[in-house]
């Protein structure tokens, strides 16, 4: 997981909340650089789905009392689905898919400033913004030491084919972690 999560209870305090703290920016691959931020950046953006994301009660992205940003979140009641779809027959995962397909078409509705994270760096075509990312992601693989090969190959054929991916001309808000844990 990139945050590290903890659900805190204490007495006096009403409800869990929920801590979640960044990796040191030392630990962050470029890909994924300064999540956090732009999850927060995002939080304006979501109003039409606002009652399914936990409230952000506080944030500190100074980095000066842990060097990593942290945010504190309220706590969605609820059993995730890793925990609970397996026990429902298959034919009615259809309905739980059908309704991920139904929010994140709201989320997917939302228009955005440019392309690229809400909290930028922002890009003027989808196409610079697709090759950005796939070249932080080779290059990630490669600092770990790993065949980065088949993304560049990607990212040439997306090169060379930009034309395609800038038939999309109006940036929107893209889920970029959308699972069953979420």
């Amino acid at each position: 997981m990139y945050n590290t999560t903890y659900r805190i209870t204490a007495e006096g305090l009403p409800e869990p909340v929920i801590l979640r703290i960044a990796p040191a920016p030392d630990r962050q691959f470029a890909s994924e650089r300064e999540l956090m931020r732009n999850e927060y950046a995002t939080v304006p953006c979501l109003s039409t789905v606002a009652t399914l994301v936990p409230r952000i009660l506080f944030a500190d992205c100074s980095q000066e009392i842990i060097g990593r940003d942290w945010v504190r979140q309220s706590h969605l009641t609820g059993v995730s689905a890793p925990e609970r779809l397996g026990a429902y027959d298959r034919p009615l995962w259809r309905g739980f898919f059908a309704q991920l397909g139904e929010i994140t078409g709201r989320v997917q509705s939302i228009r955005g400033a440019h392309f690229g994270p809400v909290a930028g760096p922002g890009f003027p075509t989808w196409s610079a913004a697709v090759l950005a990312s796939l070249h932080a992601i080779a290059d990630d693989l490669s600092a770990s030491g790993l065949d980065a090969t088949d993304v560049r190959t990607v990212a040439d054929l997306a090169a060379d084919h930009r034309e395609v991916l800038d038939e999309i001309r109006e940036p929107r808000l893209l889920s970029g972690d959308l699972w069953t844990v979420h």
